[in-house]
């Protein structure tokens, strides 16, 4: 089959083309021939099922209605509200697209996006300007939190600030610094969370995908962070009023199929790539679970789906009876959301980097504090 490397090339781009030529000479009927009278144009990495357009659309939304139904992430007709992380990437475009399809009118849903202030590329504001396009197709109300004017700092001020370090060969500080992956998903987690909260939201749905989950899972394995691997997959669960339930309604469907997913039904999403991203480690783990794929077919799914049935269950057992034992929740002294500590980790990191930011303005005397508006930070 055409099928053995296109994990690997996919996600590189530089055979698009290809691909696509090499899908239409397949030259397999679908397996639904004697209904449909197609040829297939895709193959279900994991299953080797060979499918035409419809019934591989077709295919698609059902494993997701399926996952939704069996891990309750919500239910229509119930007074529910789901807010959707939108970013305006082929995840969270699909997945509103999905959604849709699947409740067209009886469920509550509203959609999110962060302003992360990325300027290369005019990232964040098409990034923003696709989504909330998409959202208006299909009459979804959009919302948009500015981390700049909320706090004074973004992502392209954070990466300046890295780069002053570097060029002022602060090497304690650079140390300390991570990287902007890392604080964009602060920003993301802690504003989705606080406006779902707010809102009265009764689930977050976010475009988290097969290949992501995979390369986390394997990420977080290898640091050893006992923490994240003992977090549930599909829907997260707390005790906690003040966390709004996170569901991953395509967690089992793999970024390849995203993608053809996305360009079957003409989806609109910004194809290129978050600039800060693309040198991220793990980016780097991710091409190599890629490569993997193309020699042991379906190894993303079944990698998964064993770790959370079998290994997850006992690493959470293991690892939230020890928190329970040493530690009680409590409300962050400065912004009221839930904290093992007397400060979230979230303030925590807002502290430190205004703490940074004057330290630059006083060392340098630029006039990076003046801009961010961090002369008196609270």
């Amino acid at each position: 089959m055409v099928f053995s490397s296109l994990f690997y090339t996919i996600s590189k781009r530089d055979k698009w083309k290809e691909f696509l030529e090499s899908i239409r000479n397949m030259g397999r009927k679908c397996k639904f021939f004697e209904t449909c009278h197609q040829p297939a144009v895709f193959q279900i990495p994991h299953s080797n099922l060979a499918l035409c357009k419809q019934h591989f659309l077709e295919n698609v939304e059902k494993r997701v209605r399926k996952l939704i139904e069996k891990k309750h992430m919500f239910h229509p007709n119930r007074g529910e509200k789901l807010l959707i992380a939108a970013s305006g990437g082929k995840d969270s475009q699909v997945l509103i697209s999905i959604i849709k399809t699947l409740y067209p009118k009886d469920l509550d849903i509203e959609a999110l996006y962060i302003e992360l202030g990325i300027k290369t590329d005019n990232y964040s504001l098409d990034s923003g300007k696709i989504a909330e396009d998409w959202c208006k197709h299909f009459d979804i109300p959009f919302h948009t939190i500015n981390v700049k004017k909320d706090y004074g700092i973004n992502i392209d001020d954070l990466h300046n600030l890295k780069e002053i370090y570097k060029k002022s060969n602060w090497q304690y500080d650079l140390q300390a610094f991570r990287g902007e992956c890392s604080y964009c998903g602060s920003f993301k987690r802690y504003n989705i969370n606080k406006f779902a909260y707010e809102r009265g939201f009764t689930a977050v749905a976010t475009g988290h995908n097969l290949t992501d989950e995979a390369t986390s899972l394997l990420n977080n394995f290898l640091n050893q962070n006992l923490m994240f691997l003992s977090r549930p997959g599909p829907k997260s669960k707390s005790e906690s009023k003040y966390l709004v339930p996170r569901v991953k309604p395509l967690f089992f469907i793999s970024e390849l199929e995203i993608t053809m997913y996305a360009y079957y039904k003409n989806i609109p999403y910004l194809p290129t790539e978050c600039p800060y991203a693309r040198q991220s480690p793990v980016n780097k783990l991710k091409e190599v679970l890629l490569e993997i794929e193309e020699y042991r077919k379906g190894n993303m799914i079944a990698y998964t789906r064993g770790f959370y049935k079998k290994l997850q269950p006992i690493i959470n057992e293991a690892y939230q009876s020890q928190i329970r034992a040493e530690q009680s929740e409590h409300l962050c002294t400065q912004c009221g959301r839930p904290t093992f500590g007397k400060i979230c980790s979230f303030c925590k990191t807002q502290r430190y980097l205004r703490k940074q930011f004057r330290k630059v303005d006083e060392k340098l005397h630029v006039s990076i504090l003046t801009q961010n508006n961090l002369s008196n930070p609270s």
